[in-house]
């Protein structure tokens, strides 16, 4: 082969390996940035991760306190039916007892004027008895 042409080929040669060069380094610095970006992924899932247990963990105190509220709500509204309960039992304990009063007092209203009527029929009879002799 001609010297020339040799010479020509090694050059030819060392620029396309040249360009091989720069495209590899032009790679690594492409694969350096991926890996950038690839560990600020990592670090973004690892944040969402936290993020999630947090989420978890308010979730179950929620949880806890709403069982709590409930219990307490319950024993809250045991507490007043029975109140209730006894302010109704006191009403009608109440009505009963005016019950038996106002018949108590009707009766012997009853009575007096049965009292009365009678007294007045006797003294009319005796004073028509008078009066027809």
């Amino acid at each position: 082969m001609d010297q020339e042409l040799v010479q020509y080929l090694d050059e030819r040669f060392n620029r396309v390996d040249q360009r091989f060069d720069r495209v590899e380094q032009r790679l690594d610095g492409h694969d350096r940035r991926f890996e950038g970006i690839d560990q600020r992924f990592q670090g973004i899932d690892q944040r969402f991760q936290g993020i999630d247990r947090q989420f978890q963990e308010l979730r179950g105190e929620m949880n806890e306190r709403l069982e709590e509220v409930k219990r307490h709500t319950g024993v809250l509204v045991e507490g007043l039916r029975h109140e209730l309960q006894l302010v109704a039992e006191g009403l009608a304990m109440h009505i009963q007892v005016q019950h038996v009063q106002e018949r108590e007092y009707h009766d012997r209203q009853h009575q007096e004027t049965r009292v009365l009527i009678r007294s007045f029929y006797d003294e009319f009879r005796q004073q028509n008895a008078q009066f027809q002799q």
